[in-house]
């Protein structure tokens, strides 16, 4: 009975002790602030990461305006066109994903884009339009690419697509040179 009775005050002055110590602050305060911290440095990245992309696509759209602008693409087919696109932008996009509209418009005020539609695995329903504008027609060129993102805790995520990706777009208008 003697052993039990100082085990038990052995125990009891040991949560005394603990409940009492005062230097695992610094690991308590860590250990609250780290996930919130380390989520919105994720986010950041993440954004800065769907910026930079986003302005690679628009900067391949429009080199790629700038061949049917200057009448350097005039007989290309669709795939060669996607290829042209997807040489001026870097390694970080996947050339197969790539979409890419290209049509003709008569007048500034008769320019339509194309709304695309999505099935819900995120591939398109359809296709999109590809027909070559000629010298001194208006071009209307739409450039579309899904970056995959990565959902984060607390519910934030960037994905505006059910698949889980972001798509990107670049719409490109510009007048062909006459010949």
């Amino acid at each position: 009975m003697r052993s039990l009775r100082r085990l038990l005050n052995a125990g009891r002055r040991a949560a005394v002790a603990f409940a009492t110590r005062q230097d695992g602050g610094p690991a308590t305060e860590f250990a609250l602030v780290a996930p919130i911290f380390i989520v919105v440095v994720y986010a950041t990245v993440q954004c800065a990461i769907i910026y930079i992309c986003n302005a690679y696509l628009e900067t391949g759209a429009e080199e790629a305006a700038r061949q049917v602008l200057t009448n350097q693409s005039s007989s290309l087919t669709t795939a060669q066109f996607k290829t042209a696109v997807c040489n001026n932008m870097p390694a970080l996009f996947n050339c197969a994903s790539v979409m890419v509209g290209l049509q003709p418009a008569t007048s500034m005020t008769s320019i339509s884009t194309v709304s695309p539609t999505f099935n819900s695995d995120g591939t398109l329903a359809g296709t999109l339009p590809y027909q070559q504008p000629s010298p001194g027609q208006i071009g209307v060129l739409q450039v579309m690419y899904q970056w995959p993102v990565i959902g984060l805790p607390l519910g934030w995520n960037f994905a505006n697509m059910g698949n889980g990706t972001y798509l990107m777009m670049s719409t490109q208008v510009f007048r062909v040179e006459p010949q």
